[in-house]
């Protein structure tokens, strides 16, 4: 079967994805508004099929692409959130368009998604691409992976950059050479995005340490965010 390409807007793009994602090679391509990016399902088998597209060694870390906000804050330590988060979790909207990297378990923890006792979920504005995040997350429920997330209950699917690990072309950016990584590394289904950024790259990673935030990675609209954090939250510059 060759490769399929669909729009994120199209009406059957949800039963095409989760057909792949419980299909023998579990990952798909999506177009975001600044880069593109591979989503699987957040399982072993997921980590599997990402490793294998991404030709990466076992022991990287992968973080999620975030469908419904509370059960991504509800994996953060309580006395780790900042308190406008902690108090008002529908606060952290303000961070759309970024990674949220929480703190979720004991340092010493790490698995495929939880690196020293954290965890990042990429939040993404309102939209068809949030709901198709909100659909995989729901249609997994059933089975989620207690390797990945110890002792908690979080679907919500796994998402990193399509690209080849360490290439030093870094993020794809462009359509030739997005369609390329996804033929050469056998993606069967690209989704398109019907929006665009005018700023492109990978997003930027917010840490937030109870009311301290650091930005572990600068990327597409980083000072809009920034000046839309809660004054009670202390910003440092990794």
């Amino acid at each position: 079967m060759g490769l399929q390409q669909l729009l994120v807007s199209d009406k059957d793009v949800s039963d095409k994805v989760l057909s792949v994602l419980n299909g023998d090679c579990p990952v798909f391509m999506l177009q975001l508004p600044s880069v593109y990016a591979l989503v699987a399902p957040s399982t072993t088998r997921g980590v599997e099929a990402l490793n294998r597209a991404k030709c990466r060694i076992p022991g990287k870390i992968y973080g999620s692409a975030v469908g419904e906000l509370s059960p991504f804050m509800a994996l953060a330590i309580p006395n780790m959130l900042p308190n406008e988060f902690r108090l008002y979790p529908n606060a952290a909207q303000c961070m759309e368009g970024s990674f949220m990297r929480l703190v979720v378990d004991h340092s010493e923890v790490n698995t495929s998604t939880i690196e020293i006792g954290t965890h990042q979920g990429l939040l993404m504005p309102e939209g068809h691409i949030r709901d198709l995040f909100r659909i995989i997350e729901r249609s997994f429920q059933e089975q989620p992976s207690a390797e990945l997330f110890p002792g908690k209950s979080f679907t919500a699917p796994l998402c990193t950059s399509a690209n080849i690990s360490g290439d030093p072309l870094g993020s794809i950016v462009t359509e030739d050479r997005a369609l390329r990584f996804a033929e050469e590394q056998g993606i069967s289904l690209v989704v398109r995005s019907d929006e665009t950024q005018v700023e492109k790259g990978s997003y930027p990673i917010f840490y937030f340490r109870s009311n301290e935030v650091t930005i572990e990675r600068r990327g597409p609209r980083v000072h809009d965010i920034c000046a839309a954090l809660p004054k009670s939250m202390v910003l440092t510059v990794d």
